[in-house]
């Protein structure tokens, strides 16, 4: 077998045709993993169909995008957590790199041979020799990083040891086996001058390798005992390379997240659905069940997620309802429901095209997962925010609360109380004596009913409307747009909650009845354009309406105003020295990525100056004032996540919390006043000090 155009021969020491042998090892790796995934498949598509599939073209087009970004560039790793986030990095493109290595030395290899014609790689072959050992020291430092967090570190999340380690060492094993192969083969041929391929200059070209070759011809290392080792390590090699994908095969273990993680990713709703809004259920009339109480009821894009989490708690970190100490980890929550899958599976594919399947003797909500978790997240996004394998918990958890509310009608009193509440008076503030047009008086606000003329509906929202502290915004809001001239109307007694709070609490019916309601009345007034107040109002009309019709421009007040502010149509002039910190509404930035606005606003504040709450505190890692979700409307025990929120403006020194939310208003106020420091700091709408500042002197 004659040397290849760089001197070097392939299958050295090995021979051919017992070289090929190789591929036969490679082909049980990718038989076992192929195997696997499609046993798995089978269990996906016990769910329902993705109603979020929409077209593949746009899907995968826009699936590319997120991949390149999120799976191949790390960017939401890096940027949620530095350290970790480069060591997965390295082990990734270390991976890559090797695997195009030894890809294309058998393509380059059977071109040759079979084809009669050189691959242009074998052109460069030496040269990319320095490509594959950068590649190799990319692995190894990954390795390395991984290894002391994981066991000099120790963060306490990370709890599948025994599972991970067995990996860790497989990678490290084949990293260093690769490495010592090719510093044999180097150390006999092109190092030794009595050899047919002596040459010295191509074997600088590996750096690492080399330096382990000089090494070993130091040692005093015979030819024969490196062609023996080389040939005894050159087959161990390949077989670990099978036993380990073989393992994570039969095991599907961590190892198959890099097939599973880009279909998860390809498959994120957030493609073709809006980030904020939930699935819609349907017409409620024809569906047998509601909620998620097995398997069939989940889509298989849910079950799909199941499979894709690595279990790294990035989610568990960022979640609020885990750090006040709640019974909720978003992490626990897939892993639990994917032990519910394994458990249940065999016996509906057993059942497939026959008989139902029997009922289960556990329950997915009540002995798996616990309806206590599912009551606790405030569906704040900062777990799908973290996990950088597209997995979304939201829509699972949000369906099996569908399940308790309107299967069992085993919601919490108080979110019960709630719903009855907008059920009866169109809101969920039970006791509240206030109306709808209380905050109206001396404000020169108009209702649609007397005058439907307008350029923007404002959209008040019950807690804006009914809650007195609140009340402020909505009249700072109406000064603001009486100053800048415009037109805008509101639709008082005719307004009803837009149903955010009984369809995050899994009330779907409840939700529909309202959102109908309240797009009829849009409608009949010839509404277009749609400002809010509320984030949660904001995105209930803009992201959920359209799923019944109701189509409308709408915008957050920060967007509108801040908008004025660059036209000059509104210029606020009075000074106010004070320190404002400003907290991200969850509905506002998270789910909707309105950052900037907000904080223009307070930026073209004469005096004010403003800060951040910490690096890793705000914006998409802006922490819950702990009132979405229908927590607003739930009994709290325990450590309150609006008091950590709460501590972390404290913190800052600042002598103000700047809000853009009511539930954060209400929230931050309370906490401030349980921390005892109601005398020095405040909490405020941005609407309050923006109005403060016009009723300055006006210039020109």
């Amino acid at each position: 077998m004659p040397p290849d155009l760089n001197g070097r021969l392939d299958f050295w020491n090995i021979g051919y045709p017992l070289g090929a042998l190789v591929y036969l090892s490679a082909l049980v790796a990718v038989v076992a993993v192929a195997w696997a995934l499609y046993g798995r498949s089978r269990i996906w598509r016990l769910g329902a169909p993705d109603p979020d599939a929409g077209p593949w073209g746009p899907r995968v087009r826009a699936g590319l995008r997120t991949l390149l970004a999120e799976g191949f560039g790390h960017r939401r790793l890096v940027r949620h957590e530095r350290y970790p986030g480069v060591m997965h990095a390295l082990i990734f493109w270390g991976i890559a790199v090797l695997f195009v290595a030894t890809t294309l030395a058998a393509v380059e290899f059977n071109v040759e041979r079979y084809a009669g014609w050189v691959f242009p790689t074998a052109l460069i072959g030496v040269q990319l020799e320095l490509v594959w050992d950068i590649g190799g020291l990319m692995l190894l430092a990954g390795i390395g990083l991984a290894a002391y967090r994981r066991y000099v570190i120790r963060p306490p999340r990370l709890n599948t040891m025994l599972e991970n380690g067995v990996l860790l060492w497989a990678l490290l094993a084949m990293a260093l086996s690769g490495f010592v192969l090719q510093a044999l083969r180097m150390a006999a041929t092109e190092m030794e001058p009595t050899s047919a391929l002596y040459h010295p200059e191509w074997a600088a070209w590996s750096p690492v390798s080399y330096s382990i070759a000089f090494g070993l011809r130091a040692s005093g290392m015979t030819l024969y005992a490196m062609e023996v080792s080389h040939f005894v390590l050159w087959w161990a090699h390949a077989a670990l390379f099978s036993a380990t994908f073989v393992y994570a095969a039969v095991r599907f273990g961590p190892l198959m997240h890099i097939f599973v993680s880009p279909l998860s990713l390809l498959m994120r709703t957030s493609l073709t659905r809006p980030k904020g809004a939930l699935r819609p259920m349907g017409a409620l009339e024809s569906l047998e069940s509601f909620g998620a109480r097995d398997l069939g009821q989940l889509t298989t894009k849910q079950l799909l997620d199941f499979d894709a989490c690595t279990n790294c708690g990035r989610c568990e970190d960022q979640c609020p309802a885990f750090a006040s100490g709640k019974p909720l980890s978003p992490r626990r929550v897939i892993q639990d429901a994917k032990a519910y899958m394994e458990y249940r599976a065999p016996a509906l594919l057993a059942a497939a095209g026959g008989e139902p399947a029997a009922d289960p003797e556990r329950s997915l909500v009540h002995d798996f997962i616990g309806p206590d978790a599912l009551w606790a997240c405030t569906t704040c996004g900062a777990c799908e925010e973290a996990c950088p394998a597209g997995v979304e918990h939201i829509d699972t958890i949000v369906d099996m609360r569908r399940f308790l509310t309107m299967e069992e009608a085993a919601a919490p009193q108080t979110a019960m109380d709630a719903m009855a509440s907008m059920e009866q008076r169109g809101h969920p503030w039970r006791g509240t004596q206030a109306t709808r047009t209380d905050w109206m008086e001396g404000t020169g606000a108009v209702t649609m009913a007397e005058d439907p003329e307008h350029e923007v509906l404002l959209w008040v929202g019950c807690t804006t409307a009914l809650n007195t502290r609140n009340q402020a915004a909505a009249r700072a809001m109406a000064a603001v747009l009486k100053r800048a001239g415009v037109r805008y109307r509101v639709l008082g007694n005719e307004e009803a909650c837009t149903g955010d709070p009984a369809r995050r609490m899994g009330n779907e019916y409840l939700y529909q009845t309202l959102a109908e309601q309240n797009i009829a009345t849009m409608q009949g007034y010839g509404v277009k354009k749609v400002l809010t107040l509320c984030p949660h109002c904001f995105n209930t009309i803009k992201n959920e309406y359209p799923q019944l019709g109701g189509n409308f421009e709408v915008l957050h007040y920060t967007e509108y105003v801040a908008e004025l502010v660059r036209e000059g149509r509104i210029k606020p002039v009075a000074r106010i020295e004070a320190t404002v910190a400003y907290h991200d509404s969850c509905y506002l930035g998270r789910h909707n990525g309105i950052y900037d606005p907000p904080r223009e606003i307070a930026e073209a504040i004469p005096g004010l100056t403003l800060v951040e709450m910490g690096e890793d505190r705000c914006r998409e890692r802006g922490f819950c004032c702990g009132a979405g979700g229908g927590r607003m409307w739930m009994e709290e025990e325990g450590t309150r996540v609006n008091h950590i929120r709460t501590d972390h403006f404290l913190e800052t020194g600042a002598d103000i919390v700047g809000v853009s939310c009511p539930f954060c208003l209400q929230m931050m106020e309370e906490g401030i006043g349980a921390k005892g420091m109601g005398d020095t700091k405040q909490a405020k709408d941005l609407l309050e000090l923006l109005a403060e500042s016009l009723d300055g002197p006006q210039s020109g």
